[in-house]
């Protein structure tokens, strides 16, 4: 099942347990909190109050608007890639996972040039 959890202008969509990935790494938590010994993704009902805490919100369904893949960033935090990675946009889609269109796009939108 997919999962779409937003907040501000981050969105994190994918399965449960890459979302837990996310939000661990996005907030510098133990991932620990969410793991049984096995380091098997277990306590859902913790991590929920954890993310509601933070004023996110979990949705099963993901509104064809909002569907993205991969890793959340800022607008900002894009621009720098892009500077980054010299404009290139197979550079920028491979470091965001994500494909070669979808960065087009996004520079396209920005209106970033080189």
């Amino acid at each position: 099942m997919k999962y779409l959890i937003r907040a501000n202008k981050v969105v994190f969509s994918g399965n449960m347990q890459m979302i837990m990935k996310y939000i661990s790494d996005f907030y510098k938590s133990e991932t620990k909190k969410w793991t049984g010994k096995n380091g098997e993704w277990t306590d859902l009902g913790k991590f929920k109050t954890f993310i509601e805490s933070m004023g996110y919100s979990i949705k099963d369904k993901i509104p064809s608007i909002c569907r993205c893949e991969g890793t959340a960033v800022t607008n900002e935090e894009f621009r720098k890639i892009w500077g980054e990675c010299n404009f290139k946009i197979k550079a920028v889609a491979e470091r965001l996972h994500t494909d070669e269109k979808t960065v087009a796009q996004i520079v396209r939108k920005m209106k970033l040039r080189k």
